[in-house]
């Protein structure tokens, strides 16, 4: 709680803005164990209206009374404790807790009020990160549709693509969620890292496809000799990354160990789709476009 110099220090406005707050506090479920000037002063012997007690401050011990109190710099602090249960179940409270503060300051001119500490900090950066988490691998996701649109001249081709290289995400975010993660920095660079080597798999897969599919009529022999033509280069150099991820699951650090199993994961899923789904959907969905080669 900050407040101008026309505002005296032993001014009871002070007290009345601290119980203001503290009151709405107490209120919300989720933030425990509010303390403030207010409490100090409460538990003080005596009676009385506590905005009428602000003088009593000067009884308690310097160290204490500053704690929560420091009226040369204008400001005073009320504490609360969260539980450790993640961002996303605090973002309401943290939104209420502001619309009130500003409310609070706008009946008392001259008192401004902010939600500070590292919780705060964390729901407002980390929220940043899944927006922007959410805008990058959407823009991803078009980006790839467009580009394999253009290089192979078919938007069924930039549909089925879509397919094998989001799902790879898709089964790794539902691991981090079963597993009890939350979401971290560490985890969000990890699925754009992923994303691009995903993608490599298809584009080797769907190339040899295509060039195989002109020389022959039949696209489940054109899979076949894709197959025969890259599968193996799809499983060694998939198999390479995940050993090589796979060590540092070992490592002392928390984060590297996360990025590493995130990492071998996400590979692992996407050489499925490469070499289960992507073959099934060509088959499936692709459709040739009409030869202009006449047989002889």
């Amino acid at each position: 709680i900050i407040w101008d110099e026309s505002v005296a220090s032993d001014s009871t406005d002070i007290l009345r803005v601290v119980t203001e707050i503290d009151d709405f506090l107490k209120t919300e479920p989720k933030l425990a164990h509010s303390i403030s000037i207010r409490n100090l002063i409460d538990a003080l012997p005596g009676s009385g209206p506590l905005d009428e007690r602000m003088t009593l401050l000067e009884l308690l011990p310097p160290p204490l009374k500053r704690t929560f109190f420091l009226p040369e710099s204008h400001v005073a602090t009320i504490n609360f404790r969260v539980h450790d249960s993640g961002i996303a179940d605090y973002g309401p409270v943290f939104q209420r807790v502001e619309s009130k503060l500003e409310e609070i300051g706008e009946a008392h001119p001259g008192f401004q009020a902010i939600l500070n500490g590292n919780a705060v900090w964390r729901w407002r950066n980390l929220y940043q990160i899944v927006i922007d988490l959410a805008t990058s691998l959407g823009t991803a996701a078009v980006i790839i549709f467009l580009v394999l649109t253009i290089v192979y001249r078919s938007v069924r081709i930039g549909i089925i693509s879509i397919i094998p290289n989001m799902f790879p995400l898709v089964f790794t975010g539902a691991y981090l969620y079963f597993a009890g993660f939350n979401l971290e920095v560490v985890m969000v660079c990890c699925f754009t890292v992923c994303l691009g080597i995903a993608v490599d798999d298809t584009i080797h897969f769907l190339t040899r496809f295509l060039d195989e599919s002109k020389n022959v009529d039949d696209t489940n022999v054109a899979i076949q000799r894709a197959f025969v033509g890259v599968g193996s280069a799809l499983i060694m150099t998939s198999a390479v990354l995940i050993a090589g991820f796979g060590v540092v699951t070992i490592s002392d650090s928390r984060d590297h160990r996360i990025f590493a199993t995130m990492g071998a994961l996400t590979i692992g899923a996407a050489l499925l789709c490469d070499l289960v789904f992507l073959p099934a959907l060509l088959s499936v969905f692709y459709r040739r476009k009409p030869s202009l080669r006449q047989d002889s």
